[in-house]
């Protein structure tokens, strides 16, 4: 059988396929049938909240929550839809790998660690999709967040609409105020880092109610493994997109140089011996 190293030319598909199984359902089996596959756009949220201030009292708990790795990241950078394509189409399921011309690399809980400081042990972040120790979601909000939302204009599908949750960062804070106002802003600031950042909803435009309940004692938020949650979050939408599913729910990444895709696909380019993939997830205008 030709191989793509025999032959000296790129050839979609495994060589072998008992360990990559999957081949007949995933994406590159279209790209060796048509010849091509349609570009991948990310869903991205709308967000000027880069542009807000952030009090230093609240900065102060965003940093024990364990986000000062995200903030200090500022805004992200502009995505290669063509690059996030190409690494799609070499992303396998059944290892969860990239399988590059220079060999398989994949993205772990120290780059998440690494690049956005989340912690990557502690508690499971999950969620329970019940208003804990509350009547309702909107007295939950009221006193974690400082702001009972309207329902009809505020809320959507049991979630907060990052549109209020950014209007409410703009509300100038004082100094010398109770330490409580600046914990409720700072689970606010979170909260939009979670959904339009880390964990981005499906809608693109929400961040759902059940989170706030990580955020009840804020001396335990500190303990919950943010790097894990991020990191399957990516891995399941990833795998997901790359077997033929048209769409992607999970945060962008993009490699640590901008390549272009035909470079990649064809192996021109020269990577160290470990090759690290950058994670980030942008606001991005429309």
């Amino acid at each position: 059988m030709e191989t793509s190293s025999s032959s000296g030319q790129l050839l979609y598909g495994p060589e072998d396929p008992f360990v990559l199984y999957l081949q007949k359902h995933h994406i590159s089996n279209k790209l060796m049938k048509e010849g091509t596959t349609q570009i991948f756009k990310v869903r991205r949220t709308k967000s000027k909240t880069w542009d807000v201030d952030i009090h230093e009292d609240v900065r102060y708990w965003l940093d024990a929550f364990g986000f000062k790795g995200v903030v200090d990241c500022g805004r992200s950078m502009k995505v290669d839809n063509e690059l996030i394509t190409t690494l799609i189409e070499r992303r396998r399921p059944e290892t969860h790998t990239f399988h590059l011309p220079i060999g398989e690399a994949t993205i772990t809980l120290e780059d998440m660690q690494a690049i956005w400081g989340l912690r990557a042990d502690g508690h499971v972040f999950t969620g329970r999709d019940y208003h804990v120790d509350y009547p309702d979601w909107t007295s939950k909000s009221r006193d974690l967040l400082g702001w009972i939302p309207d329902t009809s204009t505020e809320t959507k599908q049991d979630g907060l609409l990052m549109t209020a949750l950014i209007n409410q960062t703009r509300i100038p804070l004082g100094d010398d105020l109770p330490t409580y106002v600046y914990i409720q802003m700072a689970r606010i600031h979170a909260l939009i880092l979670l959904g339009g950042l880390i964990l981005p909803d499906t809608t693109g435009c929400k961040v759902p109610f059940m989170w706030l309940n990580a955020f009840e004692d804020p001396e335990e938020v500190k303990n919950i493994s943010w790097g894990s949650a991020a990191l399957s979050y990516l891995y399941h939408y990833l795998c997901e997109a790359s077997m033929d599913i048209h769409f992607i729910r999970n945060p962008h990444f993009s490699a640590s140089s901008a390549l272009s895709r035909k470079q990649l696909l064809r192996g021109d380019t020269q990577f160290p011996s470990r090759f690290s993939l950058i994670v980030f997830v942008s606001w991005c205008l429309k």
